[in-house]
């Protein structure tokens, strides 16, 4: 079997955990890791090349890009990969805004890449009956979803540095139909 040839961008608390999940995949072979600033790796990750920027990485030719940075990159990041013919896995949001989102959605029809936004929420089983018994309900139908996330400490300082470019409520966002 072929690996995937996996560039990882953005090595925060997501980009981390993709990485390590590629790493613990055999069907993927990480070519690269790239962040903006230093950064303290997990013992697994160490020995994987850090690349000096976004270019160098699209540079060794990656069949998929993993785009785990802040939101107002998302979208010309997702972009240039497919243009330089890399799949691509973003971070929600897919984008700061529906015009960008529109924009990498059109990329990704143009030249053939798929492109993933990793959402899992409507996976989670407590999600899926909470949309199941929702239905039930009929139309017209108003949700509201609250996340008391607690943050303190330097997961307080990640999650400003985050809000300057995400909104809090993209984490739990979501819509539905009957």
């Amino acid at each position: 079997m072929r690996q995937i040839r996996t560039l990882v961008v953005g090595l925060g608390q997501m980009g981390q955990s993709h990485a390590l999940a590629y790493h613990r995949n055999e069907g993927f072979e990480i070519i690269g890791l790239v962040n903006r600033t230093a950064v303290s790796l997990p013992a697994e990750l160490r020995g994987y090349p850090m690349l000096d920027g976004f270019d160098a990485g699209l540079a060794e030719k990656p069949d998929l890009v993993s785009v785990n940075t802040y939101t107002d990159s998302h979208a010309d990041y997702a972009v240039a990969a497919m243009e330089a013919g890399a799949h691509v896995f973003v971070e929600k949001p897919l984008a700061p805004s529906i015009d960008e989102a529109e924009r990498v959605v059109a990329t990704a029809r143009r030249t053939g890449r798929k492109l993933i936004v990793g959402y899992i929420l409507r996976h989670h089983p407590s999600y899926a009956e909470f949309i199941r018994r929702a239905r039930e309900l009929g139309s017209p139908l108003v949700m509201r979803m609250n996340l008391n996330q607690q943050s303190s400490g330097a997961a307080w300082e990640i999650h400003k540095r985050l809000m300057q470019s995400t909104s809090p409520v993209v984490d739990c966002g979501f819509t539905t139909s009957t």
